[in-house]
């Protein structure tokens, strides 16, 4: 199913949105199935915005040597490559750029809520620790729990996005993404980084995931992936109580 519509653009040419309806429509149909998924709630959405679009994407998505990337090779991550919002995605096609603005857009927010039940939602507009990611071959990501916080806005971290951009990705290649169990104890569902394939991940400080094998896709070849996270803000105790505008007496 895809959620997107094509439109021609006099200047720009092609241009895509989320269809809010259709995204509606998605989101009630799968929310049983993220609330009752397991290890942890999530969903995993094939043929997201649809062939073509999706083909675009992958084919304009910056390799190793096409943007500025930011490389980790740590022991918990390694040929790792991220961080281009660190210079506001300079360089990276505009396809993808739009992409990150509808994933912070009313529509796709709307979905997310109707889907995980989560109201309140808020975008990172800066992406941080999110945006473009490339794995390259023997890179992996050990097994962790998402950060909670976003400090710089004092927001709770809800919800993970991932969105992925692999055409022709061949199992023998490794990448799934795996989820498993609180206690550690065995890896409960996986889910291949195929192209078009969209999933949302409740967050849990207990939510363990992570492609801990080494990836072994050929030369010149990645794993691609476009992150969001989304939180919640909390109430303050000594916040003062809502009201609606206040307005100023007529003057005479």
């Amino acid at each position: 199913m895809s959620v997107a519509t094509l439109e021609e653009g006099p200047v720009l040419g092609p241009s895509f949105f989320l269809d809010r309806t259709a995204l509606r429509a998605l989101a009630l149909a799968r929310r049983d199935a993220y609330g009752a998924a397991r290890p942890h709630p999530h969903v995993v959405i094939d043929g997201f915005l649809g062939e073509r679009l999706a083909s675009g994407l992958a084919a304009v998505f910056p390799g190793a040597s096409e943007a500025s990337w930011k490389r980790r090779d740590h022991q918990e991550q390694a040929a790792r490559l991220g961080q281009l919002q660190r210079k506001a995605f300079e360089g990276v096609p505009g396809a993808l750029r739009h992409l990150l603005s509808e994933f912070s857009s009313m529509s796709f927010i709307d979905f997310l809520e109707t889907l995980t039940g989560v109201q309140g939602l808020i975008a990172d507009p800066h992406f941080r620790g999110a945006g473009l990611h490339l794995t390259l071959r023997g890179g992996h990501l050990a097994l962790h729990a998402d950060f909670n916080r976003d400090r710089f806005r004092a927001l709770s971290r809800r919800l993970t996005v991932l969105y992925y951009l692999n055409p022709d990705w061949e199992p023998a290649w490794g990448g799934d993404l795996e989820l498993w169990t609180s206690d550690l104890a065995r890896c409960e569902t996986r889910i291949a980084p195929i192209l078009d394939r969209l999933v949302v991940m409740a967050h849990g400080d207990d939510h363990w995931h992570g492609h801990p094998a080494a990836l072994e896709c050929p030369e010149g070849r990645g794993r691609a992936a476009v992150a969001a996270y989304f939180y919640t803000a909390q109430a303050s105790p000594d916040a003062p109580e809502a009201h609606s505008a206040i307005w100023a007496p007529p003057r005479s």
